[in-house]
Parts: C-alpha cells; structure tokens; sequence
C-alpha cells in the first residue's frame, strides 16, 4: 500500500491563507483520483485548512512542536525555519504511516501540486521490495489556464516526487547534528541505495501561485539568468533548457489524470 504524506504550512505563514486553501483542496483532491482504493493520505499541520472535501483514505495529525513564526524570524531565517518545519512534518507524517497502516510505501506531496491519478495502481502492483522511485518526468504550471511545461527535471525541481519504502526516508535529511530540511533531489541513498527512475509522468508542479516556500516568480527568473546570452557556454545552456523543456496543451485527458482545474 502506498501512503501519501502531505506537510502543510501554519496559517502564520501563510501568504493568503484562503488561496492556500483552495489550491490545498485542489491537491487533495488529486491524490484521492486515484484509480485503485488501497492507498492513505496523511496531512501533517498545525491548523485543518478550510476545506469541505472529505475522504475515507484522509487522516489529519497535528504536530506539538511550535510552526515559525512571521514576528521572530527575519526573511533568510523564516525560508530555513520553513523547509525545517516541512521536514519535520514529512518525519512525522511517514511515522505515523508506519505505526498505523504498516505502509509499504511513501510519496511526499507538497500542498499545492496535482499528481497522476495512477501513481497508486502502479506502486501497489510493482513495489515487488524495490527502494522505491524518483519522478524524472513531469509538468511545471505557471497558473496557465492551457498550457504546461514538460520536464525531464521534475524531481530536480519538485518536492512531490519521491516514492520510498518508509524506513528510507531518513537518508533525506542530514545526518549530522545539524538540523536541515527534507532533499527531494537524491536519487542515491546511502550512497548504495539506488531509486528507479518513474515510467511515467507523475506530478504537475504549480509554480508562482504566491504560496511557493522556494520557487517563486523571482527565484525562477534568478535561476534562468546567466548574463550574456550570446557565448557559446550560453548558447549551449539554451540548448539543453529546450532539450529539457517544451510546452504541451492541457488536454481533457490531462485535466482527468490530474483532476487539473483552475
């Protein structure tokens, strides 16, 4: 069976908690197409979103350490107080997964992507004890009404992107005594733990919605900046985003996959 693991931000945090709730239950209600039952969803937050969606697969935790805090914290600190937060949340969602379903597998979904509503049927029928996945294809939105972004990044730039036997959630995270945020760009755990690249699409990562704890318009806009366009080093670059990246219309098909609606 696979678990789902959903971390959300505090309310504190949040930069307009009504649209975080919306697109929160449009994320919700992704998952939960799947097209198989045997599955969970576990949210770990502070504060329940304000939602009307239910579901039997649905189980709400709440955690008893503090959320960051707007007041406290200056910018820089805030963003690494966050992704702390997010990584604790993730700890917590998979202990729990593991104490209460004995879940073969985890997936971590951040609270604002869409992903394939054939994720569960394909785990459930082919974990056979493999470590587990990393989603190498996928689509970015930029609140587009018809288009997507493909990518063969998508586990580079998106944290819902990672399925794992449970137990090996913990090589996400540092292992020293500094205390740092959940990595979803691993694909080598333990440096002998290899992940399976995913057979397919899995996720819809939606960027610039105003509630991205990273990815913003700016830090998109900063990391496709390189100065001169013209150099050969640059011209190469250009090359590979093209290889990488190409657009594709939201189909009828896409949008049922995905339970994609704006």
């Amino acid at each position: 069976m696979l678990t789902f693991i959903i971390p959300v931000k505090s309310k504190s945090v949040a930069s307009n908690w009504t649209n975080f709730c919306q697109l929160f239950e449009r994320t919700l209600k992704s998952i939960c197409n799947q097209t198989v039952s045997d599955f969970k969803v576990v949210v770990v937050c502070h504060e329940i979103p304000d939602i009307e969606f239910t579901h039997e697969s649905l189980h709400f935790i709440h955690p008893e350490f503090d959320p960051p805090s707007l007041e406290n914290d200056d910018r820089q600190d805030l963003l690494i107080n966050q992704r702390i937060d997010k990584g604790d949340k993730i700890k917590l969602g998979v202990d729990y997964a593991i104490k209460e379903f004995n879940t073969d597998y985890v997936m971590m979904v951040d609270s604002d992507d869409l992903i394939s509503n054939k994720i569960a049927a394909y785990v459930n029928k082919n974990g056979n004890g493999l470590s587990g996945w990393y989603v190498r294809r996928g689509y970015l939105n930029f609140n587009w009404n018809n288009i997507l972004v493909v990518t063969k990044k998508f586990s580079y730039l998106c944290g819902s992107s990672l399925i794992v036997k449970p137990e090996l959630v913990k090589y996400f995270f540092d292992q020293g005594e500094i205390k740092l945020y959940f990595n979803h760009q691993l694909t080598t755990l333990n440096s002998d733990i290899e992940l399976k690249p995913f057979p397919f699409s899995g996720g819809i990562y939606n960027i610039g919605n105003g509630e991205n704890i990273w990815m913003s318009f700016r830090k998109v806009k900063k990391l496709n900046n390189h100065g001169n366009w013209v150099s050969s080093q640059s011209l190469k670059r250009l090359y590979t985003k093209f290889k990488n990246y190409r657009f594709r219309l939201i189909t009828p098909g896409l949008r049922e996959e995905f339970n994609f609606y704006n």
